[in-house]
């Protein structure tokens, strides 16, 4: 007569299982190494074309403005 409501089900599956899935860590790796040779190679440069221009714009003002106290 009176039916009971059954429990809500999920496809829940845990962001972090304790099973070892190799190839997504293997891949996870693989993503890793890629990014810090691709930040490796973007840092070697040490400045870039806009602040070298900066930097000249400023030493440029700096010596017009000691060239007034001589």
């Amino acid at each position: 007569m009176f039916k009971q409501r059954k429990h809500k089900q999920f496809n829940y599956s845990p962001r972090f299982q304790k099973n070892n899935n190799t190839n997504e860590s293997g891949d996870f790796e693989s993503k890793w190494r890629e990014t810090r040779l691709s930040s490796q190679k973007r840092g070697k440069r040490l400045v870039s074309l806009p602040v070298l221009i900066i930097m000249l714009i400023a030493i440029l003002i700096l010596m017009y403005i000691l060239n007034g106290y001589m």
